[in-house]
């Protein structure tokens, strides 16, 4: 299985101590399912775990944030940033490119926690919140 998981479940992953987004996280490093990146979705991550708000809280180093995203990259299908994906996401245009990636990628799924992606359809694609995927995995 291919996915595609967004910015805020793989930030959460790395913060959490337990739930689903930390679960998902460990399966990947387990080798149950691949991992679509891109280097947009990757400075994503770095910028928001870097944030001092987010680093002081959560006591996360810059040295531990550079190893994640240094994992992301050498673990995960690797991709090029979508360029000009098609507007598919009414309430965030920013997200648009995570749908373009899954679709480029051959995801199965893309994996968000973000109401953004309610009701949103995507041919061929499921989106679903990171517990439905655990689940889906078997664990």
């Amino acid at each position: 299985m291919q996915l595609v998981i967004d910015a805020d479940c793989l930030i959460a992953g790395v913060l959490a101590p337990a739930g689903a987004a930390t679960r998902l996280l460990d399966l990947w490093r387990d080798g149950m399912f691949e991992m679509i990146a891109c280097p947009q979705l990757v400075t994503e991550v770095r910028r928001a775990l870097l944030d001092p708000r987010i680093s002081r809280r959560y006591g996360i180093s810059r040295d531990e944030v550079d190893e994640f995203c240094r994992h992301l990259e050498q673990e995960s299908i690797w991709l090029s940033d979508p360029i000009d994906p098609p507007r598919l996401v009414p309430a965030d245009a920013g997200d648009d490119y995570f749908v373009q990636l899954a679709k480029d990628g051959g995801a199965e799924a893309l994996v968000t926690r973000d109401h953004h992606f309610d009701g949103l359809r995507v041919p061929g694609r499921d989106i679903l919140p990171p517990r439905a995927i655990v689940r889906r995995l078997g664990v």
